[in-house]
């Protein structure tokens, strides 16, 4: 048995260890191990191992001692080191004895053989975990905290998301003096098609609103901090991201976003899409509703805000209390170190008479030790652990440098020339060193902790050092792990701090009214500016609601607050009225408000309400003034003398219908108003009207018809009702249509006449038959007529020639003894001698006209016809400033007899050119287009015009003239007509005074 005396270098070693004998008799203490069990040695060498350290019954895990038993039987019984599993064994608190601290362990007990193999010793490596386990515990902490907080970020991302996104609002938060995009709700994004919006400027995203001053606006909010507001903006829009805008009409803010040092950073975009109530106030319930959701998801975030701050202050609790058990963990193990070093100077004496023992445990210690002889520090002494830390590189005799040449360069041999050199030891803690690996050769980062101990003579003089290394690598990776862990969990609450900001940030700034009150006399607890600005001057903050708003708890809110208080139960109300008193106690005006109240929880009770509130003063007030203006309209429809009915939306809704026609449908005013047409007389489905009034909406053309029948149910059946009606679009200051007005009379009474004259007019065709003959006897007698005109035109012709010869010859020869009545006389014969050429050239022309039919048809190009007549008409062209424009393109030649096709266009042309405006140049247009395979020839101009209504039936009669001041003899389009209608073709005419005339004549058989 070797000796049980002190052994100097032993308690010297870095770590707790306990030496036993076989029979468990404690033999040998480190100082390591005294320090960490706050125990002495002599109260410890020389017992028993367990009556030393008893088990504790207090504990679950009490049955320390059997674990240790069975580990120290295997280690007897294999002769291999066995490493037990981490226990609890609390010791007694050195500040506070009769308290006790719990401790965790990790015992590793380890054989110390002698040279024939049996059990010298016991050696006991105890290393303290309890830093660990709590590191761990705080470590597992931080991570269910780190993943709770992400959960619940993640949460109150999502919950805002969803916020913002069923906000009935259009959100949007842009950055920068640029207008960056950082944020745009569902709404925002789809009243711009979808288009891609975050992390483009403004300008660039949505450039229809920066050429209508909207980024205008922005930069001067960006610039200057005022909040800018407007109502009811008209802004053309892309909704369908095709190019092509659409109006709309918007309520919005632009509200400057602020940093911690209220400097502008950004602008928030907060706006109703109000197009729908400027034209029909029709979208409150809506709105309403997304305002309850959004209260619902405000409630629950502030609530989620305040759980997130309080474990917010716990984490950064424990982590400084974390921060403080490292600082003094390092600083006790450094005093253990250097009191090991002080003994270890104190008892070197003792080192050569136990050289042998030391040897068999340093040998089997979990550690790597080796005796370093010499200047150039020899090895003379290395144990396992020491060989496997170099690789299997280490050989008794090899220096330092030879087995470790990679830690030359770091230093570690310089640190032992100077232990050497000074006799001083060194003693390095989780000191990072390469080391290469035995497997691919290559340097691998290890941390060690290590002495560098003196090893001296009898007279003082360092013969050597002892190398005590152990690797501790794996525990300062999980230190560093666990401080990596501190630094996500502070990077956590600092994200979470920034969200909060930004969540107060946004319910802040948002132009929705929102208070938070708390306990059951509801203090306020929170207000945004707009709430304040509902109460100027008021202070509300830490008041109660009836104190601060004595008014609001009059009109009954107290009463609502008390409810919701008490039950939990949300209350919503939309349009309620509040009458606030000014400070001077004057009456403001009566404004109304759409809001929820909502019960927000703290640990599943009822802490408060909160109060999210929209200003929709503006909206009710133009509802009432609709209203009157509804009922004035409606007052003014039942007093017009004819049946009056208003048609508006997609589904042509009635808003207005008077009596008149209510009584023309069959129905009472109360039951068709505010229905769909279809839905109030669906008997009209299929008889077109519906048809009629869509397209009157979509085109914007009225529509009038005359005696239209119409199948209605009147006395429960159908009837046929016999009416006059106007279908007549609706439109908005701006132009755009918002609907059809109807307005009809019946007229029945009428068609009933008319249908009795139909019934004489059929017993009149009898009559007519027999007039048949007579008129066959007349159109030969017309035709003898015809001849008879022709003949005479033609032989009148010659001696009209001869007269106009003989007086000019006369006038040559005759003197005037009067001169005013050569003034008077002559002009009159000569022009009554042009009057009857002219009149005796018209009746040749009808002549000519008894034998169109007769004439044969050919190919007639209309370009080069229409040049040679323009050609016989060039002083008239030039006399009327003319432009004179052709359009061939559908027919470009005829099949028509060409002296019948010129005598046409030259009437015409001609009838253009004389009766043209002399206010403007003239301009006319021949064209030709095709009607059923029959060309149509269309003269058109810009003339003087004529009523076409009032003349249609005489028009085309002989000397017929409409306009007496131009020469003519009224035989030209008698002539026209005679032409087109012997070939088997008609003439249609359209003119009004002043607006020109066109003539479209269909050719026949062209």
């Amino acid at each position: 048995m070797l000796p049980t005396l002190p052994l100097p270098v032993f308690n010297a070693l870095p770590d707790a260890y306990l030496l036993l004998t076989p029979d468990l008799t404690i033999a040998a203490v480190s100082n390591a191990y005294l320090a960490l069990t706050h125990t002495r040695r002599e109260d410890l060498v020389g017992r028993q191992l367990f009556d030393a350290f008893p088990d504790h019954a207090h504990l679950p895990e009490a049955a320390v001692s059997i674990s240790l038993r069975d580990s120290l039987r295997r280690v007897q019984a294999t002769g291999q080191p066995h490493e037990m599993a981490r226990l609890r064994y609390d010791l007694p608190d050195p500040a506070q004895p009769e308290r006790v601290q719990a401790r965790y362990w990790q015992p590793r007990n380890l054989p110390i053989l002698d040279e024939q193999g049996q059990l010298l010793y016991y050696l006991l490596l105890v290393s303290d975990m309890t830093a660990q386990v709590q590191e761990e515990e705080q470590l597992h902490a931080s991570q269910a905290r780190e993943h709770t907080a992400q959960v619940e970020a993640e949460a109150q991302r999502n919950r805002l998301q969803t916020l913002i996104a069923q906000a009935p609002a259009l959100i949007a938060s842009l950055r920068g003096p640029n207008h960056v995009v950082e944020l745009a709700n569902d709404r925002f994004c789809q009243m711009v098609g979808h288009r891609s919006l975050v992390g483009r400027p403004y300008r660039e995203a949505v450039p229809e609103l920066g050429e209508q001053g909207f980024v205008d606006l922005l930069d001067a909010v960006y610039r200057t901090g005022e909040t800018y507001a407007a109502s009811e903006t008209l802004a053309y829009i892309d909704r369908t991201n095709s190019g092509q805008t659409e109006p709309g009409y918007f309520n919005f803010i632009y509200q400057a976003t602020r940093d911690a040092a209220g400097q502008v950073q950004g602008v928030l975009i907060f706006a109703y899409d109000v197009s729908e109530e400027v034209k029909a106030r029709r979208q409150v319930e809506a709105q309403e509703q997304r305002s309850h959701d959004l209260n619902e998801e405000l409630t629950t975030a502030n609530e989620e805000i305040r759980t997130n701050n309080q474990e917010l202050q716990q984490a950064e609790h424990n982590l400084r209390e974390l921060n403080l058990q490292l600082e003094a963990r390092v600083a006790e193990r450094t005093q253990a170190l250097q009191e090991a070093l002080r003994e270890a100077e104190h008892q070197r004496e003792q080192v050569l008479t136990q050289q042998r023992t030391l040897q068999q445990i340093l040998g089997q210690v979990p550690a790597a030790v080796a005796t370093l002889t010499g200047p150039e520090h020899r090895c003379t002494f290395f144990n396992a652990h020491y060989q496997d830390l170099s690789g299997g590189r280490t050989r008794l005799g090899l220096t330092v440098a030879e087995v470790f040449p990679e830690v030359v360069a770091q230093g570690f041999v310089d640190l032992l020339d100077g232990v050497y050199r000074t006799g001083q030891p060194f003693v390095g803690m989780a000191t990072p060193v390469l080391l290469y690996n035995k497997v691919n050769g290559q340097p691998e980062q290890h941390y060690v902790d290590f002495i560098y101990q003196p090893l001296v003579d009898e007279h003082g003089h360092t013969q050597g050092i002892l190398a005590f290394v152990l690797d501790t690598t794996e525990k300062v990776l999980s230190q560093q792990r666990a401080t990596e862990a501190q630094e996500k969990a502070q990077a956590t609450a600092e994200q979470l701090a920034e969200q909060r900001n930004n969540f107060y940030q946004i319910f802040t700034q948002t132009p929705a009214c929102i208070a938070i009150l708390r306990g059951p006399e509801h203090r306020f607890d929170f207000i945004n500016e707009p709430y304040q600005q509902l109460f100027p001057g008021r202070q509300l903050l830490s008041r109660p609601l009836a104190e601060a708003l004595p008014e609001a708890h009059e009109q009954g809110f107290t009463a609502l607050l008390d409810r919701v208080y008490q039950t939990g139960e949300a209350v919503f109300r939309a349009e309620m009225p509040l009458r606030v008193t000014a400070q001077n106690g004057c009456q403001l005006p009566v404004a109304y408000f759409t809001f929820t109240y909502q019960a927000y929880q703290e640990k599943g009770r009822t802490a408060g309400v909160s109060i999210f509130a929209f200003d929709v003063t503006e909206q009710v007030q133009a509802r009432q003034e609709a209203a009157a203006q509804q009922a004035q309209l409606q007052a003014l429809f039942e007093q017009a003398p004819v049946a009056v009915a208003i048609l508006q939306g997609p589904e042509l809704t009635i808003q207005v219908a008077n009596s008149r026609v209510a009584q023309l449908w069959g129905r009472r005013p109360e039951q068709v108003i505010g229905k769909p047409l279809l839905e109030a007389l669906p008997e009209v489905r299929d008889q077109g009207f519906p048809e009629l009034l869509v397209q009157v909406r979509d085109t914007g053309q009225p529509f009038e018809a005359q005696e239209i029948a119409a199948m209605l149910e009147r006395n429960g059946h159908l009837e046929t009702v016999y009416f006059n009606f106007v279908y007549q679009p609706l439109h908005d200051a701006q132009g755009h249509i918002t609907g059809v007005a109807v307005v009809a009379t019946e007229v029945g009474e009428q068609v009933q006449a008319r249908q009795q004259v139909q019934a004489l007019n059929e017993q009149l065709q009898a009559a007519n038959a027999e007039l048949g003959a007579s008129n066959q006897l007349l159109t030969r007698t017309n035709q003898d007529l015809d001849n008879f005109v022709y003949a005479s035109s033609h032989d009148l012709k010659q001696p009209v020639n001869n007269l106009a010869g003989l007086f000019n010859e006369l006038y040559r020869s005759i003197r005037f003894t009067d001169p005013q009545e050569e003034q008077i006389l002559v002009p009159l014969i000569q022009q009554a001698l042009q009057q009857l050429s002219v009149t005796i050239d018209d009746l040749a022309a009808l002549g000519q006209a008894q034998q169109a039919s007769e004439a044969r048809p050919e190919t007639v190009s209309l370009a080069e016809l229409t040049e040679e007549v323009l050609t016989a008409l060039e002083p008239q062209v030039r006399a009327a400033r003319a432009r004179i424009t052709t359009n061939f393109d559908a027919r470009p030649t005829l099949s028509f007899p060409r002296a019948n096709l010129r005598t046409v266009l030259l009437n015409l042309l001609s009838n253009s050119l004389k009766y043209a405006d002399p206010e403007r140049p003239a301009r006319v247009h021949l064209s030709v287009w095709v009607d059923a395979g029959q060309p149509v020839l269309v003269v058109q101009d810009n003339g003087l015009g004529f009523d076409a209504d009032r003349y249609r039936e005489e028009l085309f009669h002989l000397f017929r003239r409409l306009h007496q001041h131009t020469a003519g003899t009224g035989v030209g389009l008698y002539l026209v007509n005679r032409i087109v209608q012997a070939n088997g073709g008609h003439i249609e005419v359209e003119s009004q005074v002043g607006a020109g005339a066109t003539f479209r004549i269909w050719l026949g058989r062209a």
